[in-house]
């Protein structure tokens, strides 16, 4: 994540910002010599990185990860960081353009080959001959290189499309001034708040350690919960991202217009909805939360973990959509200020509360600054724009929906387990109990709410 904010982040997002601009004007030539800057720019930064990575990856994990069983997969996964640099140059230009299509087919195939390769590589490897860890990380370089492939074949059919004759556009020079105007900015406090992160990140094994005691079981619990736990719980924010990436252009262009009858809606109907999202996910990681860490993983261990995190739903999820309100509104510095303040009481709570607790401590530490960063960028955002939360309506009828349905469900999971006229695997019981729970429950309840909220608007 550090080598993405170092490498990529930054450029991409002023590619993105001055290629727009310039589209504009139809000034397809500067459009076309900002992709150019970026491109070589991000390919210089991607290889410096990933020779500096590599050669250091011993020193870097035993120093700073205090994990020195981590340098092969750190090598490994750093000749990933040239594809991931060039990728993004192009996917900030197709942005740039309104082109979308790209960065979603890109990110699908990425996901498709890290998975198919995995399961190659696992049905050659693992089957055949001792293994460990490191084979795993491939699977990420697999995916940034087919990403990349892809997209570089996607804008070399775009210029093919293009038509000759264009106007001369502004100077190289110029432009090189005007990419690093932006992108040096983005690109630092990218940085920075990744780099706080990254040291969070960092810090809770070490920390750990103090409480068990035992490197293995310290790395192994940080394992559970990160990568068995807490991607399920972030599971159904890929629906509240797709609604904030929306939001973004919508407030902006809605803020420029000073449409404020029409922020207000806007924020009220996506406030709610995420809600919505996030109160039902609660209640389904509350209440079958433990058989999904069993069933899934075999592990009882992450399906405790689902239980104590599941309360993070709404507040995740809220924040996420507020945050991209609010750069909508043009209030990324408080964003960035918000976000690090939150991050600092994370690693508060890394300090003092994981060597008395263990990961409850963390769990914690997460559930407070949530709930700072929630009601923070509501206070900021009720200055700007005059919206409304109904209580009754927005969380009290939800959760009470939710709870007894889910708890109904929860009872006819049980008895579905008991009886062997199905000779079907749990998981696959599971599932459909969920699935059928989500269709006849969640669906039917949006949609009167948001009928509702349409009719009283």
């Amino acid at each position: 994540m550090v080598a993405f904010s170092f490498t990529t982040f930054g450029n991409e997002l002023a590619l993105t910002k001055l290629v727009s601009e310039y589209k504009s004007r139809n000034d397809y030539a500067s459009t076309k010599t900002f992709f150019k800057i970026c491109l070589y720019i991000n390919i210089a930064l991607g290889l410096f990185t990933c020779i500096i990575m590599y050669k250091n990856a011993d020193m870097l994990c035993t120093k700073v990860l205090n994990a020195p069983e981590c340098a092969k997969c750190l090598q490994i996964i750093s000749l990933g960081i040239p594809f991931m640099s060039a990728k993004g140059a192009i996917h900030g230009y197709f942005l740039g353009l309104e082109q979308s299509g790209v960065h979603g087919t890109s990110d699908f195939l990425e996901q498709l080959a890290k998975v198919l390769g995995l399961y190659i590589l696992a049905s050659l490897i693992c089957v055949r001959s001792s293994y460990d860890a490191s084979f795993a990380v491939w699977g990420i370089v697999i995916g940034e290189i087919t990403a990349f492939l892809f997209s570089a074949c996607a804008l070399l059919f775009h210029f093919q499309k293009q038509h000759n004759g264009e106007l001369p556009g502004i100077q190289k020079n110029v432009c090189f001034r005007l990419f690093l105007k932006d992108s040096i900015p983005l690109t630092t406090n990218r940085l920075a708040l990744t780099v706080l992160q990254s040291i969070e990140s960092i810090m809770i094994p070490t920390v750990l350690l103090s409480y068990y005691k035992s490197s293995t079981v310290s790395l192994a619990t940080y394992g559970v919960f990160t990568g068995m736990a807490f991607p399920f719980i972030m599971f159904p924010s890929t629906i509240t991202n797709s609604l904030s990436t929306m939001l973004l252009p919508a407030v902006s262009c809605a803020s420029s217009g000073e449409n404020h009858g029409y922020m207000k809606v806007l924020c009220e109907k996506s406030l709610h909805f995420c809600l919505l999202i996030g109160i039902f996910s609660m209640t389904i990681f509350y209440i079958f939360g433990a058989d999904i860490g069993f069933l899934f993983f075999d592990n009882k261990e992450s399906g405790q973990y689902l239980i104590m995190l599941s309360m993070l739903c709404p507040f995740i999820y809220l924040a996420t959509t507020l945050a991209s309100i609010l750069n909508g509104l043009g209030y990324a510095t408080h964003n960035l200020i918000l976000t690090v303040v939150a991050t600092t009481i994370r690693i508060s709570f890394i300090l003092f509360t994981i060597p008395k607790i263990g990961m409850p401590g963390y769990i914690a530490g997460l559930f407070v600054s949530y709930l700072f960063l929630t009601f923070s960028c509501l206070h900021k955002l009720q200055k700007e724009i005059s919206f409304s939360i109904r209580f009754t309506r927005s969380i009290l009828f939800p959760t009470a929906i939710f709870v007894f349905t889910g708890s109904a469900s929860y009872i006819c999971y049980q008895k579905l387990l008991q009886c062997n006229f199905f000779s079907t695997p749990d998981i696959i019981r599971l599932l459909f109990v969920l699935l059928v729970y989500g269709l006849s429950v969640f669906l039917p309840v949006s949609l009167l709410n948001l009928r509702q909220s349409t009719c009283k608007k």
